[in-house]
This record gives C-alpha cells, structure tokens and sequence, in this order.
C-alpha cells in the first residue's frame, strides 16, 4: 500500500470519529455540557478539599447517574451524599461518602465495587448520621456550578 492510499484511510477513519462523537453529541447534550465543565471547571470556583479526596466515590455516584439517569431513563435515581461511620481500621471516624438510590435498594461502585443491597440494610451497616439527596438534573446543576463531581452542600468531619 503506497503512502497516499495509507494517508486517506488515516483521513477516513478521523472523519467517521469526528461524526460519530458528533452524533454523541447531538443524542446527549447535557452529559456533554457536564463533562466539558468538568474538564474545564469556571474559574475562581472551589476545588475539591483536600480532607475530601481519597477515593472515587463522588465521580462514580456522579457519573452513574448522569449516565443511567438521565432524559427519563433511570428517573428514580437519586444520588445521595452522606456522612458515614467507618469500620475497621478507620472504626468511628465519620466522614463523607457518596452512592446511588433507587427505589428502596443502594447501589454503591466506588473503588471498583459493584454493591447493590436494600437501603436499611446499608444505613445500619454505615451508620449513617446526614444526607443530602441529588434528583439527576439537580446533580447536573450542581456539576456545572462547581466544576467537580462533589461533595458541594455536605460538611463532614473528614
């Protein structure tokens, strides 16, 4: 194959990416808005803390819901920011977590897990004190605001 030929079908293939994220695009506006303004958060708008960071458990709540939940799909999700209790080598030590709600089960995929149990059952185990619960479109409000996946109102000791 001569360069030319190999130099058109580079071409071809980066046009059929180009429309195929533009079609992306064109079906799911609002998760693209999200996501530009999480790469590209507003100036002058508050980071994370750094008492916050730790795991991923905000961006995969987050992005869970803005990913099954939105445009009528998935509407009974809520994303839940909550302060916990920690268990073992952190035992009694309160501090923020995030997860997903759907109806009366929990579904919580932070650091790679994949936890899905009834609701009352993951109260008792977090021994959960304080939450604050996100629709879809109030979490993408919150997104856009902040410029990252979380926590934004919940004030936790850690």
């Amino acid at each position: 194959m001569n360069w030319y030929r190999q130099a058109q079908i580079s071409l071809d293939e980066q046009e059929a990416n180009e429309k195929a994220l533009r079609y992306e695009r064109s079906q799911n506006p609002i998760a693209e808005e999200v996501r530009e303004h999480i790469k590209n958060p507003k100036p002058k708008k508050p980071r994370i803390p750094k008492k916050n960071k730790g795991g991923d458990c905000y961006e995969v709540a987050g992005r869970y819901v803005m990913d099954n939940g939105m445009f009528g799909r998935g509407s009974d999700l809520v994303l839940v920011h909550g302060e916990v209790t920690g268990q073992g080598r952190i035992s009694g030590v309160k501090y923020g977590h995030a997860w997903v709600e759907q109806g009366d089960m929990v579904i919580d995929r932070s650091n790679g897990r994949d936890l899905r149990i009834p609701k009352s059952l993951y109260y008792a185990l977090g021994n959960i004190s304080k939450t604050i619960k996100y629709t879809s479109e109030e979490m993408r409000k919150k997104a856009v605001e902040f410029g990252h996946w979380g926590p934004w109102d919940l004030q936790t000791e850690y």
